[in-house]
């Protein structure tokens, strides 16, 4: 698969990128002291969009990830945190388990048109004295399914109702080291994750390439936008989303190559060794959903699969008599 063509107008800037990223490592920051990405970051000039946006006509999938907002509590997660593969269930403080419901993610919808893919982001609620989400949101996508995504789309507030470029940056891991030497956690991580910024608040060589919105619905919602020319190069491939209380440093994303299970803490009980969250405080990801195929399950951090009614779900392939409905963990709608 050649990942590199659908990022020609992205090489006069990718150059100085790379040129950057091939110093030193940053420093290691833990997820909840972060402050901004460690990774070099675009100058803003004047930037004039030309294509914003407007509203998904086609559905390709849909996924429903665990959520606490029933048996938060009991400061206790009985499914959908495992630390050995980078999956986590952590809307909660640390320490003292407060509920956070604006980073507890609750569905995950993808929608297209002609010109983009929109990823919506469903939250259980936006927390009390809140009128907007204040978490930062995301999507990943991994175009090899070798469960190491290569881009990362980040939205970190204030968010608006319109569709805006404001705070919002996509990320591309150029050197290929996401995850470490193994997808299991490394002894010793060295690697700088998501190094490559080729878009931030719309600087770039194509400033209309991903957009953020809330969506003010029965449900809080932050949708995200990314041109399908993207991925112009692959038919295929995964994504997953997440939420974060802490401002995400993307070059430390993959937690559990950049902090032990014992810094990180656990949000189930049952690990009394580990218990209760420490570190590793407020955030939620889900499983991975397939585009563009048809999921076995037993691809790397993707969600498990049931089979279904064809009618029920479709992910953007002719689907043969019995398709694959995805679900995460044990939660399936």
């Amino acid at each position: 698969m050649k990942l590199q063509d659908s990022r020609i107008r992205y090489l006069p800037f990718l150059f100085v990128l790379i040129t950057n990223a091939c110093g030193p490592a940053p420093a290691t920051v833990s997820p909840s002291t972060a402050t901004e990405p460690a990774a070099q970051v675009p100058q803003a000039g004047v930037i004039v969009h030309i294509a914003t946006p407007g509203t998904g006509s086609t559905q390709e999938a849909s996924a429903h990830d665990n959520d606490e907002s029933n048996s938060f509590q009991d400061k206790d997660v009985q499914s959908g945190d495992q630390f050995k593969v980078n999956r986590f269930e952590r809307p909660f403080t640390s320490k003292d388990m407060k509920y956070l419901p604006y980073v507890d993610i609750k569905n995950m919808v993808m929608k297209s048109d002609d010109t983009w893919f929109y990823i919506d982001i469903e939250l259980v609620g936006l927390g009390k004295g809140n009128n907007l989400p204040k978490g930062s949101y995301g999507a990943e996508f991994d175009l090899n399914m070798d469960g190491r995504a290569e881009y990362l789309i980040l939205a970190k507030p204030p968010f608006s109702e319109a569709w805006s470029t404001d705070g919002l940056a996509l990320y591309f891991d150029q050197n290929g080291d996401i995850g470490g030497t193994r997808m299991y956690p490394d002894d010793t991580y060295t690697g700088n994750g998501y190094e490559t910024v080729l878009v931030d608040s719309g600087a770039g060589p194509d400033p209309d390439v991903v957009w953020a919105r809330y969506v003010n619905s029965s449900k809080p919602i932050i949708e995200l936008a990314v041109k399908r020319d993207l991925f112009e190069d692959t038919s295929t491939f995964m994504w997953d989303v997440l939420a974060s209380a802490n401002p995400v440093d993307p070059t430390k994303l993959y937690f559990n190559d950049t902090l032990t299970a014992k810094r990180a803490g656990s949000p189930r009980k049952q690990l009394k060794n580990f218990y209760p969250i420490n570190e590793l405080w407020g955030f939620d990801n889900t499983c991975r959903v397939p585009f563009g195929f048809q999921a076995t399950g037993n691809e790397p951090m993707g969600c498990s699969v049931a089979q279904e009614d064809p009618s029920d779900v479709e992910f953007g392939a002719p689907a043969p008599p019995k398709v694959p409905r995805i679900c995460a963990d044990i939660n399936c709608h």
